[in-house]
């Protein structure tokens, strides 16, 4: 049956589904846990090495050259042969550095763990030797050591701007044209941050301008690269151009030319004439951008689709939420936008706006002497004042350099990915690009990048053939999409001891030629090869549908990691066709394609078109309704206010005249004296002479006892009668029925008496009452016992006295009096019929108090 596309169903359900969206995050074709990886080869420290193996190996840099691996560490530089047995991961060479300084760093107030000598720069300085310069317990200081031995070579120099104070500032440094460019700070309590070339024969040391935010603005380095005649530094800084925001970190890339020697005496003497910076924008487009400023990683230059270009990593703002983008920029964008208009603060509020290019001054600030529009300028120092003096005030371009494409090639939320490092000659051709992202984690995400989508074909040239369209986000490359291949976990808290956050991937170091990557963390070290191709066995499917460009199909040996020496007719699909043919533990044997995970797992692939059946369609949009119209019912049964609580179900009631407004009730309804079912007339209850009757009140509704409620179903006991109006009840008929015959005996005084006196009956009896007490005080009998009064019935169930009973025969609350000196041993009058027997007080025995009854009229 045909089926309707998912996207048009999202559009259809989804107010605005139309409008671009955020990118989701990719699923990974493979997921390698701990039990996978633990059998990697592991570095934690030397043998016998006691501090190591309590501070723990504190990574600090690596570096590969030669077939050689360098890793800087605290105290120690080690040396690993890359062309050794995989199965281990030991140092063939190493060399110890220590500082001598320790007490001194303990009086400056420092610990004694960072008193310690962290080697934070190893560059090579030529062929043959190398520079390390280490923190040196808070002095630092730099040697030079041959590359094959780790033997010392030359002199001791300062380290001061060329190596930070603290271990944990940042630093990036590179040896060219025999002159070191570093990038860190130059003070102990890390104010001064600087860019910095020294180590110059026969040319002055330069740096930035000293304690300018315009020029730097608390920044964090992340890598420093030559490219033509310039030197760029990546680092992410506060932004003085956003102040407003307040402290917003932005990533820039800045320039320096490699031919400058300062400016003259009277502008810019010692310092660049030619530093320049711009913003380096990664951002997902739309009708609000969303930015990644955090730089975290710059790899160095690329070919990326024919073009040099640089790949970094961002991240989201500290305090935001985490997030994490990997964008591309070419270097022949990155030096347009060096070209673009400078940027200035404009009026009070302090916005920053481009220069008009009437007011730059030529030749234009930055360019390099000797070259370009600064072709007639001999060196640097023979620039004019005025191109010298705009150079130390504008040095902010306005605008940003945009990646390659408009848009990142990977984003992940959720969390943020600290290491980046890039094979761009990735498969048997070397035309596929693959990533390797650390993450804060552990993890280490393996992400295939710009490969081609099934029937788009490119041309020797580079330049798309005719018939195919360029989506967004291909980055330049024409039918391009990014697959997140593998995502390892590797950090194993028992094998790799380090400080909080130890998890945190700090470096990554690609070993193309040994098909490994060497991921480092604070404590340890780790082995990873590229891939995994043995998890596929056999299954020539799951071999290919993983479309893992460092696995290919030999039919005699299975999937096997692609090397030079294989033998020709091999298998590859990183196209993603759909006409793979082969099963793997009885799973479909066509139509799957690249939607198969390892052993024919089924799973909806990216970039394809998923279809709902018409029917799940109908049947979801029928729930849909059903859903919304119980939930209205529910809604409404649970908000409409009850009229009031129901009762059993009764009789209909025989038809009554219409019946007239009730007279108030003195008592609560009696039961019926002698009727059809039997009962018992109720007890008399006599009212001894000289207490007043109760007031006349009126009765308020009372709710039925669950207790009654629940005689109401026994024999004998008459039902209720159903709402309605109550009977008409004259006051006669009341006095009537008090006074009815059985001698109930109830006194009631005429309604032609007015007087209080009247309404006591002194010819009462007084023969069942207990003697008086022999103070002679007057008992009150009025007094109503001291339990909670009963239940108020509902208006809608009043009756009058003469109607049916409203509740069954029980405890009459209402109609029960008790002698107030009455002890539980039971009422002075004896026993009492069931129904209407007295309740007894849980009150401590109270004396009552006097009771003043007026004498009647005309007597004493």
């Amino acid at each position: 049956m045909p089926g309707v596309p998912l996207p048009f169903v999202l559009l259809v359900l989804v107010p605005g589904g139309a409008a671009q969206s955020f990118p989701r995050d990719l699923v990974a074709r493979s997921t390698v846990g701990l039990a996978a990886t633990a059998a990697y080869p592991r570095f934690t420290g030397l043998r016998g090495d006691n501090v190591t193996a309590q501070l723990g190996l504190d990574f600090q840099r690596m570096l590969r050259l030669n077939g050689t691996l360098f890793v800087a560490a605290r105290d120690h530089i080690y040396a690993f042969d890359l062309g050794r047995d995989r199965g281990t991961l030991y140092p063939e060479r190493h060399l110890t550095w220590e500082t001598r300084d320790r007490e001194n760093c303990a009086m400056r107030g420092r610990l004694q763990d960072e008193c310690h000598n962290y080697i934070r720069v190893l560059v090579p300085r030529d062929a043959g030797t190398l520079l390390a310069c280490g923190t040196n317990a808070f002095s630092p200081l730099c040697r030079t050591y041959q590359v094959s031995s780790l033997a010392p070579a030359g002199e001791e120099v300062s380290g001061q701007a060329r190596c930070p104070f603290d271990a944990k500032q940042s630093i990036v440094a590179l040896f060219i044209d025999g002159s070191l460019y570093s990038a860190t700070v130059a003070d102990f309590q890390a104010s001064d941050a600087v860019i910095y070339r020294s180590l110059s024969p026969g040319r002055p040391p330069l740096r930035t301008l000293k304690y300018s935010s315009r020029w730097l603005q608390e920044p964090h380095f992340v890598q420093a690269l030559p490219y033509g005649p310039y030197v760029y530094f990546f680092f992410r800084e506060v932004a003085v151009e956003l102040s407003a925001l307040g402290k917003v970190a932005v990533a820039r890339v800045a320039r320096v030319c490699r031919n400058d020697r300062g400016g003259s005496p009277r502008v810019l003497e010692q310092r660049w004439t030619s530093f320049l910076k711009v913003r380096l924008q990664c951002a997902v487009p739309g009708d609000a951008i969303f930015y990644f400023d955090v730089l975290e990683a710059v790899t160095p230059p690329r070919a990326l689709h024919g073009r040099p270009a640089v790949l970094a990593l961002f991240g989201t703002q500290p305090n935001s939420i985490p997030g994490s983008a990997v964008c591309a920029f070419y270097l022949a964008d990155m030096e347009r936008a060096f070209e673009g208009p400078f940027a200035e603060p404009r009026g009070a509020a302090g916005t920053w706006t481009p220069v008009p290019e009437d007011r730059v001054p030529r030749p234009r600030p930055g360019c390099c002497a000797g070259m370009g529009p600064a072709a007639g300028v001999v060196t640097s120092g023979d620039f004019p004042d005025e191109t010298l003096a705009f150079a130390k005030e504008h040095p902010l371009l306005h605008g940003a350099v945009a990646p390659a494409g408009g848009r990142p090639l990977f984003t992940r939320t959720g969390t943020r990915l600290t290491q980046l490092a890039v094979d761009t000659g990735a498969g048997p051709r070397g035309n596929q690009t693959v990533l390797f992202l650390g993450a804060e984690d552990g993890r280490v995400l393996k992400v295939l990048a710009a490969a081609r989508r099934p029937g788009a074909t490119q041309h020797p040239s580079g330049t798309p053939a005719p018939g195919d369209s360029q989506e967004p986000g291909d980055s330049g490359d024409v039918g391009s999409e990014t697959l997140l291949l593998e995502e390892i976990s590797l950090y194993d808290p028992g094998r790799c001891q380090g400080p909080r956050g130890a998890s945190r991937v700090l470096g990554l170091e690609l070993h193309p030629p040994g098909r490994e990557l060497y991921v480092a963390f604070a404590g340890c070290l780790v082995r990873l090869p590229l891939s995994r191709c043995a998890r596929h066995g056999a299954c020539r499917r799951s071999c290919l549908a993983a479309r893992d460009p460092y696995c290919v199909w030999l039919p005699p040996g299975g999937c096997v990691p692609f090397s030079e020496d294989l033998p020709s007719g091999f298998e590859q699909d990183m196209e993603g066709s759909p006409g793979i043919t082969g099963t793997c533990q009885d799973a479909p044997a066509a139509g799957d394609g690249d939607r198969d995970l390892a052993h024919g797992v089924r799973q909806a692939g990216p970039g394809t078109t998923a279809t709902v059946p018409v029917p799940v369609l109908v049947g979801c949009v029928l729930g849909a309704f059903a859903l919304g119209a119980l939930a209205a019912g529910l809604l409404a049964a649970c908000c409409r206010r009850p009229a009031g609580p129901k009762g059993p179900p009764e009789p209909p009631a025989a038809p009554q005249p219409p019946a007239q407004p009730p007279a108030p009730r003195l008592y609560p309804p009696l039961p019926p004296q002698g009727g059809a079912g039997g009962l018992r007339d109720p007890p008399e209850l006599p009212t001894p002479e000289g207490t007043p009757q109760p007031p006349t009140k009126t009765p308020r509704v009372a709710e039925p006892r669950r207790s009654q409620a629940a005689h109401l179903g026994t024999p004998g006991c008459p039902e209720p009668p159903g709402p309605g109006p109550p009977p008409k009840a004259t006051l006669e008929e009341l006095l009537q029925r008090l006074h009815g015959a059985g001698g109930s005996g109830w006194p009631v005084t005429p309604p032609s008496t007015g007087s209080f006196a009247n309404r006591v009956q002194p010819g009462a009896p007084f023969s069942g009452l207990p003697p008086a007490p022999r103070d002679g005080t007057p008992r009150r009998l009025d007094v109503p016992p001291d339990s909670p009064p009963p239940p108020r019935r509902p208006l809608a169930q009043r009756h009058s006295l003469g109607g049916p009973p409203a509740r069954p025969p029980g405890l009459a609350r209402g109609l029960t009096r008790m002698h107030s000196l009455g002890t539980p041993g039971g009422p002075p009058w004896g026993s009492r019929p069931g129904a209407l027997e007295r309740s007894l007080s849980m009150k401590p025995p109270v004396l009552p108090k006097p009771l003043l009854v007026p004498a009647a009229p005309g007597r004493p």
